[in-house]
């Protein structure tokens, strides 16, 4: 697929919904585990399903933005995780916070009052992150 305005949207979808799902699958196969993750309501819920997807992607475009991607240090994996990490602390930090304050039920869970749960979201994203780097393919560069 063509590069849209510097971002290789082809490879973005690809990539962020491949980090959309290993984040959901670590998050389910490891639930429970040293009382960690088991955050996401699963497959039950197609809107939910749905909804993730599409947040996977649309919450990828300013990691491939190019003003971004190329001041994050090292590879395409390290720089997925950066980004994931960074990520965390921006949106669903603030967004836990106000939604849950709320009582928003599936942001209660990312609030400061559940350490387990603070875990599990941060090495969520780092997952998502990784996926979405290594896997991500910037658009080639082309002199002009």
């Amino acid at each position: 697929m063509q590069a849209i305005k510097n971002i290789n949207f082809g490879s973005l979808v690809i990539a962020s919904l491949a980090g959309g799902w290993m984040m959901y699958f670590v998050d389910k196969w490891f639930a429970g585990f040293l009382g960690l993750f088991g955050l996401f309501p699963g497959m039950g819920s197609w809107e939910w399903m749905l909804g993730h997807h599409v947040e996977s992607i649309i919450f990828a475009i300013p990691f491939a933005w190019t003003a971004i991607y190329n001041k994050l240090p090292g590879g395409g994996w390290l720089k997925g995780i950066i980004y994931g990490i960074l990520f965390w602390l921006v949106f669903p930090f603030i967004v836990g916070l106000i939604a849950g304050a709320l009582g928003a039920e599936p942001f209660r869970q990312m609030t400061a009052g559940s350490a387990g749960s603070f875990i599990s979201v941060i090495l969520a994203h780092v997952i998502y992150g990784f996926f979405l780097g290594a896997l991500y393919n910037p658009p080639q560069q082309s002199a002009v």
